[in-house]
């Protein structure tokens, strides 16, 4: 169990860019059913905003730090991989452009707290994606996020959807 808090507080660190935070710190705070249902809310907004190609809405959900501070963001597909909030903006700019549909399974999403400050969210997701209506395609995910506790809240830090066929 001390190496789960140790390893969860040095992802935390790197994350939120706390290099001043030692990796054995333990948290003032506990993870709490409301931060469960913080980290749900910021997921489905995530989603809402997505399905609705709103970039500003989808943007607005992610993790974001100081400029003199590490970008927190990644998104890692199998068939594509972006490192940082400008990439990962400009990919979705570009997606948005053509049918998406992000629409996971509410009552399946898991929330697992890693520390305070960090949980790991898996959510069953129907992802229906196509340049245009007729060439788009549905498909299951099984998508794993990070989300991380910031000073405006919850936010995600990692995308990973995995496909689940």
């Amino acid at each position: 169990m001390r190496i789960r808090k140790t390893l969860a507080s040095l992802i935390a660190a790197v994350i939120l860019g706390a290099t001043h935070v030692p990796a054995h710190a333990e948290s003032t705070h506990q993870f709490t059913e409301a931060d469960r249902q913080a980290v749900k809310d910021v997921f489905l907004e995530q989603a809402a905003a997505a399905t609705a190609h709103d970039i500003v809405a989808f943007e607005h959900v992610l993790a974001s730090l100081p400029p003199d501070q590490p970008d927190p963001i990644a998104f890692v597909a199998r068939a594509y991989q972006f490192w940082g909030r400008p990439a990962l903006i400009e990919h979705f700019k570009e997606t948005f452009k053509g049918v998406w549909k992000f629409e996971p399974n509410v009552e399946s999403i898991k929330i697992v707290p890693v520390t305070a400050d960090v949980a790991q969210l898996y959510a069953p997701t129907q992802i229906t994606l196509g340049a245009t209506q007729a060439s788009a395609r549905t498909a299951p995910f099984l998508v794993y996020e990070i989300a991380v506790r910031t000073p405006e809240g919850w936010r995600i830090a990692s995308i990973v959807p995995v496909p689940a066929q």
